[in-house]
């Protein structure tokens, strides 16, 4: 038979156990400023992007040029966070920051679907700037002012919907937004998670 002492051990770290695992599923969901960190980082990654759009600007002067590379600017950060986070759950500024986006069940991956479905909205931001773009060159010889109307278009409607995301993920216990409803995804931490990392 177990002694006294024995059972008050085991009570003690059960209870310490479950006090732990009570602390982490309060905070795992507790993602904003790490979610705000990792889009930081991973503009950053593509911050030599601009020098690239700079030196073209200045050695060529073709209009299709420019639109071409304006296509691949805007859909290529898309291309990465899709990619990303259907095979990991996780960009490089996610990683970094120990954060993971994850199927709402918390138990698997995203599909590819999913991962689609997240990154809808800039997936359809892109198209529609891409062709506003394309509009406002075949309507004027100026194409510094059709970039910068294209760039204005892009930034206002990027703001709102920032401004939206944001007011999304302070409504909820999880801090889920609208990108999240959308995919049925959640973002959950991933430092303390160790239990979670097994799955990949």
């Amino acid at each position: 038979m177990q002694s006294q002492e024995q059972i008050l051990i085991f009570h003690q770290h059960n209870n310490l156990a479950l006090a732990i695992n009570l602390r982490w599923k309060q905070k795992k969901h507790q993602t904003a400023f790490k979610r705000l960190l990792a889009a930081i980082i991973d503009g950053v990654i593509f911050l030599p992007l601009l020098y690239i759009e700079r030196f073209l600007n200045q050695v060529y002067s073709s209009t299709l040029t420019h639109f071409a590379w304006e296509a691949i600017h805007a859909f290529l950060p898309i291309v990465y966070s899709i990619i990303l986070h259907y095979k990991s759950g996780q960009t490089i500024g996610k990683w970094v920051t120990g954060i993971r986006v994850l199927d709402l069940s918390e138990t698997r991956k995203l599909t590819f679907l999913q991962s689609v479905l997240r990154d809808s909205f800039y997936l359809l931001m892109a198209i529609v700037a891409i062709c506003y773009f394309a509009f406002k060159l075949s309507n004027t010889e100026n194409t510094d002012m059709a970039l910068s109307d294209y760039s204005n278009f892009s930034s206002n409607a990027l703001i709102i919907w920032t401004v939206l995301e944001l007011l999304t993920m302070f409504t909820n216990l999880k801090k889920r937004t609208i990108h999240d409803y959308i995919a049925g995804s959640v973002v959950i931490r991933t430092s303390e998670n160790k239990a979670n990392r097994s799955l990949f």
